[in-house]
C-alpha cells in the first residue's frame, strides 16, 4: 500500500512540473514580443490619469502635504508648521524676525490661523493643478485626433485626384480633353500629395507633445479610443451662476482674502510695538493697504477671466456654425460639378477646384470642433464648479 502512495506521489510531482514547464515556456513567449508591437490603447480619460500621476508639479504639492501632515504628526507647534509652508508651492507673507513683534503674533494665534489657512490654500491648489493638467492633456488629445482626421481627408482628396487623372486621360485620348486639363489633374496629385505628408507630419509632432506630456517614451505606439468629439450648444449658459461659481471656487479669491485676514493680524502686531514715526510702522500701514486693495482686484480679475472665457466660447460656437453651414455648400457645389463635368458642361479644372475646397472645408470643420471643445474646457475651468 505505501508503495502505491509513493507512485501516486511521484505521478503528481512529475504532472506538476510538466504543468509548470508549459505554464513558463507560455509566459516567455508571451515575454519575448518585442515592446515595439505592443501598441497602448488610450482613452481621454486614461490620458489624463497618466499626465496628473506624472505631473511633478503635482508631486511637489504632494509632498508639500506629507510634510505638513508629518510636521502635525511630530507635535510641530503652529509657528514652526508655518515655516515649512513657505518652502511649499504657494507665496505667504513673510514676518518680521523681532522677537517681540513674533511674541504678540503667537499670542494672537496669528500662526494658528496662517497654518489653517494656508493648507486651504495648498488643498485648492491642488484642485486647481489636477484641473489644469487635464486641460492641457485634452487638448494635445484633441490635437492628434485632429492630425488623424486631417490625414484621412487627404488621403481621400489624393484618390480621388487619382481617380480623375484617371478619367482626364482617357477622355484626353479620346480628343474630348486637353493637355493642359491632363497637366492640371498631375498637379492637383503632386499638390494631394504634399498635403498628406504634411499631415503626417504634422500628426508624428502632436504624438510626441502628447508621449512628452504623459511622460512616456517617444517611440510608444498608442491609438486614440475616444475619436469622436461632441458639440454641446452654449445657449443653456447662465453666466451669472458661473461668475459666482468662480468667486466661491478660484484661488485667486480665497489668497486674497486669506492674505488680508493674516495682515490685519501682523499689521495689528507690529503697529502694536513699533510707534508711528518708525519704518516698520508705516511698511506695515502699507502692506495692509495693498493687501485690501488686493481683494477686490482679484474679484475683478476673476470675473474678467471668466467673461473672456465665455466670449471665446461664444466665438468658436459662432464659427463652428457657420463652417457647418458653408461645408453645406461646399458639398452641394462639388456634386453639382461633378454632375456637370459628367454631361461634358464643365471641365476637370472646375472639378478638381471644388474637390480641394470640399477637403478644405471638411479638414477646417474639424479642426473648428476641437477648437470648441478646447474653449468649453477653458471655459468650465474658468469658474471651477463646473469642469467636466
Amino acid at each position: 500500500m505505501k508503495r502505491k502512495i509513493s507512485l501516486l506521489l511521484v505521478m503528481i510531482l512529475v504532472l506538476s512540473t510538466l504543468t509548470n514547464i508549459v505554464a513558463a515556456e507560455d509566459s516567455a513567449a508571451t515575454d519575448n514580443i518585442p515592446a515595439e508591437n505592443k501598441i497602448l490603447e488610450l482613452s481621454m480619460d486614461e490620458a489624463v490619469r497618466i499626465a496628473t500621476e506624472n505631473s511633478r508639479e503635482m508631486w511637489k504639492i504632494d509632498d508639500g502635504i506629507k510634510q505638513l501632515q508629518e510636521a502635525k504628526r511630530l507635535g510641530l507647534d503652529a509657528k514652526e508648521q508655518y515655516e515649512l509652508m513657505n518652502n511649499m508651492p504657494l507665496g505667504t507673507i513673510e514676518i518680521s524676525g523681532d522677537g517681540y513683534v513674533n511674541l504678540i503674533l503667537s499670542k494672537n494665534g496669528f500662526y494658528t490661523k496662517a497654518e489653517e489657512l494656508k493648507t486651504k490654500e495648498l488643498n485648492k491648489s491642488k484642485e486647481q493643478l489636477i484641473k489644469g493638467i487635464e486641460i492641457g492633456t485634452k487638448s494635445l488629445y484633441y490635437n492628434v485626433l485632429v492630425a488623424e482626421k486631417t490625414i484621412e481627408i487627404n488621403q481621400a482628396k489624393l484618390n480621388n485626384a487619382n481617380e480623375q487623372l484617371r478619367v482626364v486621360n482617357l477622355k484626353f485620348n479620346n480628343g474630348s480633353a486637353t493637355k493642359a486639363e491632363v497637366l492640371s489633374a498631375e498637379m492637383s496629385i503632386q499638390q494631394a500629395k504634399t498635403d498628406l505628408d504634411s499631415a503626417t507630419d504634422d500628426l508624428s509632432i502632436a504624438k510626441l507633445n502628447l508621449l512628452n506630456t504623459l511622460d512616456l517614451p517617444f517611440d510608444t505606439e498608442f491609438i486614440l479610443t475616444d475619436t469622436q468629439l461632441l458639440y454641446v450648444p452654449t445657449n443653456e449658459i447662465k453666466l451669472d451662476e458661473k461668475l459666482e461659481e468662480a468667486k466661491q471656487g478660484r484661488i485667486e479669491i480665497l489668497t486674497a482674502e486669506n492674505d488680508l485676514e493674516l495682515q490685519k493680524m501682523e499689521t495689528h502686531a507690529i503697529t502694536a510695538y513699533y510707534t508711528s514715526n518708525l519704518r516698520q510702522h508705516k511698511a506695515a500701514k502699507e502692506e495692509l493697504k495693498d493687501a485690501e486693495l488686493n481683494v477686490p482686484q482679484a474679484y475683478k480679475d476673476v470675473e474678467l477671466d471668466v467673461r473672456k472665457a465665455y466670449l471665446n466660447l461664444v466665438k468658436a460656437e459662432r464659427g463652428l456654425i457657420n463652417m457647418d453651414k458653408t461645408l453645406e455648400l461646399v458639398k452641394e457645389a462639388s456634386r453639382i460639378n461633378k454632375l456637370l463635368y459628367d454631361n461634358g458642361m464643365v471641365t476637370s479644372l472646375e472639378v478638381i477646384d471644388a474637390d480641394t475646397k470640399l477637403a478644405e472645408a471638411e479638414i477646417g470643420r474639424y479642426q473648428m470642433l476641437a477648437g470648441y471643445n478646447i474653449s468649453k474646457l477653458m471655459f468650465d475651468y474658468s469658474n471651477i464648479g463646473t469642469f467636466k
